[in-house]
């Protein structure tokens, strides 16, 4: 195949979250909020103690890690930890939750309590999730359970571990660069081909940590990079027995590389891991037939079936324009 690396690049450039407006907005909603918050709790101390309740924060997910992609729907977000001095035994996960909660309300903005985090929605299309956490002498605990949960819980977390494990991936910017462009094209294949079984989706935290462990550099190749990583991906399933079925299905295990070192898969069910499975095979197959697809033009027709129309279509008489040259990457489009 004609080397499409100038089309990745373009590729990988439409789909980047990153622009200036972009970023903008979001730090803006963000900085907004934790005024709010810091205004709002000023005068809130821990329950039985006589001491305030105090936090700081940090950016946190794909803004953090450098590997976020343009949202569908323009639906944009920011990952937020708020770290509070506290131990897990005085505060309860939930009854914090809900206090922030009550102290961000808005007419302008709904707020959610979710499981993992707690969720500021705007009407122009953004949000805010904020991970709410116990330092315990910075051994970081994050508050886990929805607003009605019966069991919430502390539970062990390494925010910032896990930040720095994907930003030192490797040892030189182009190396980076590289990783960080399959992971936009991994999220950019999982938002086209999971919205039909959206409940199937993997989360984009898994991918970027088995990219991440499957990272293997080609230089001036992003293609190749990334069919090792998928092949990687689909060759760490396994068959197990599914007793509601009567049948044998495909799971799939993959560890955070930092503390508590939890499979971040084991809440998909084999129906889920099923359906990833079977994506997750034909992507494999899929870029792998465009690899070894003499024509420019129809391998870019193959891509852009991966992953959408802002992947560019290679137009046939420029396809049939021989020793055309590769692009060379210079590290700054990470």
């Amino acid at each position: 195949m004609p080397n499409l690396q100038n089309e990745f690049i373009k590729f990988h450039d439409a789909i980047k979250l990153g622009t200036y407006e972009e970023e903008q907005k979001l730090r803006d909603k963000r900085e907004l909020l934790i005024k709010e918050l810091k205004q709002g709790l000023k005068d809130e101390k821990i329950p039985g103690k006589d001491k305030k309740l105090v936090f700081s924060y940090f950016g946190q997910g794909s803004y953090a890690m450098h590997t976020g992609i343009i949202p569908p729907n323009n639906d944009y977000d920011i990952d937020v930890g708020i770290v509070f001095d506290i131990t897990n035994q005085e505060y309860e996960p939930v009854k914090l939750k809900k206090l922030i909660r009550d102290k961000l309300t808005r007419h302008n903005r709904t707020v959610v309590i979710r499981r993992p985090c707690i969720t500021v929605k705007y009407s122009d299309g953004y949000h805010v999730d904020l991970a709410v956490y116990a330092s315990n002498s910075d051994d970081y605990h994050i508050a886990w359970g929805k607003e009605h949960a019966t069991d919430p819980t502390w539970e062990k977390s390494s925010p910032k571990q896990l930040i720095d494990w994907v930003n030192n991936i490797s040892d030189t910017a182009e190396k980076r660069s590289q990783y960080r462009r399959c992971v936009r094209y991994l999220k950019a294949w999982k938002e086209k081909h999971f919205s039909v079984d959206g409940n199937a989706m993997p989360p984009s935290i898994g991918l970027t940590i088995q990219a991440g462990k499957n990272f293997n550099y080609k230089e001036g190749n992003d293609l190749e990079s990334l069919i090792a990583i998928v092949s990687a991906i689909k060759n760490s399933f396994f068959m197990v027995w599914d007793e509601q079925s009567g049948a044998y299905k495909q799971s799939i295990n993959a560890d955070l590389p930092v503390e508590p070192f939890s499979n971040v898969y084991e809440k998909m069910t084999l129906i889920q891991t099923n359906i990833f499975y079977d994506k997750i095979e034909a992507l494999v197959e899929a870029l792998e037939a465009a690899r070894d697809e003499a024509d420019g033009h129809k391998a870019s027709k193959i891509f852009r079936q991966v992953f959408g129309d802002k992947f560019p279509l290679v137009e046939e008489e420029e396809a049939r324009a021989s020793n055309k040259k590769p692009y060379l990457t210079t590290g700054n489009n990470a």
